[in-house]
């Protein structure tokens, strides 16, 4: 009963988001170019937010991480889902970034996030803080993937989750991990090798998470892991 309740709970948060977010979208556009909030809801269309969110196994009150937030996509989602009570670390390592992030954050007034300006090796992630990671699209950027994952686990509660979602082109998919990075994608086998080197338990994965072939000719794949 308690689990049921709990995705019930998350379940509705992000349905008011989405009828939140649709206002916004009609009220207000404070985004100019690709990052203006009509990119955001059609990529809403495809990403699955709601299925990612429900694989962090988040609540209200939790403490959560967006690892490679860019200009918060998911970021604005899970503050809604953690509530008042929660918290949300936004990453990246690109100030300019978290620049535009800071101003999408004020202009809907939400206060549970803290920015962080991580370094390549290192998101600077409280320890033993945090009841689950995203890391969505950004994967493949990084070079020190080994040392990221560590911190990443010293971060994470016990039990906490790892979620990446990242693509890859079906034609790519056989490539090495250094001619994939290169397209900007990234096949599960890598991530899952990285993973079991981590001392990660990988929870649940899915090979075609989500299409994009019509949109960006690839698909997404998805990996839950735990500490």
């Amino acid at each position: 009963m308690g689990i049921h309740n709990s995705i019930q709970q998350v379940n509705s948060r992000v349905l008011l988001f989405f009828i939140l977010l649709a206002h916004y979208a009609h009220a207000q556009n404070p985004y100019t170019d690709v990052y203006k909030e009509s990119a955001w809801v059609e990529r809403d269309k495809w990403q699955k937010p709601l299925d990612i969110i429900r694989l962090m196994n988040i609540k209200d009150g939790g403490v959560v991480a967006d690892v490679g937030c860019h200009e918060g996509y998911m970021t604005v989602k899970l503050a809604f889902v953690v509530g008042g009570s929660g918290k949300v670390y936004a990453v990246d390592v690109e100030q300019r970034k978290l620049d535009r992030l800071k101003n999408h954050l004020e202009t809907r007034m939400i206060s549970n996030v803290s920015l962080v300006k991580g370094d390549y090796d290192n998101p600077k992630l409280p320890a033993g803080s945090l009841d689950a990671v995203i890391i969505l699209d950004t994967y493949h950027e990084m070079d020190d993937h080994d040392e990221i994952l560590q911190h990443i686990k010293t971060s994470l509660k016990p039990g906490g989750r790892l979620v990446i979602c990242e693509p890859i082109a079906d034609e790519r998919r056989d490539l090495s991990r250094a001619e994939q990075e290169r397209k900007h994608e990234l096949a599960m086998r890598f991530v899952l090798e990285d993973l079991e080197k981590a001392g990660f338990q990988v929870v649940s994965k899915q090979e075609n998470f989500v299409d994009r072939t019509s949109v960006k000719g690839d698909r997404m794949w998805v990996v839950v892991a735990k500490k």
